[in-house]
């Protein structure tokens, strides 16, 4: 097959494209698998036996009434 020199051209100036490509997304498969085997195991080893919290108690606020502190 003679294909000429024009197509030598595009495939010479399309392989880098290719293997950049190729590159940049296995990598970017290798980060995002990484990532989700590490929050997978964060998740997998999580304390669900937290402390249970204390029981609210009633909020002290400060309310004005009838009995001062003037001492009348």
């Amino acid at each position: 097959m003679n294909f000429g020199k024009g197509w030598l051209i595009v495939i010479a100036l399309l392989m880098p494209f290719l293997l950049c490509f190729t590159i940049v997304a296995s990598v970017s498969l290798g980060i995002f698998a990484a990532y989700t085997v590490v929050i997978g195991i964060l998740h997998a080893f999580n304390r669900s036996s937290q402390a249970e919290p204390a029981p609210q108690r009633s909020r002290l606020v400060l309310v004005p009434t009838e009995n001062h502190a003037s001492g009348d």
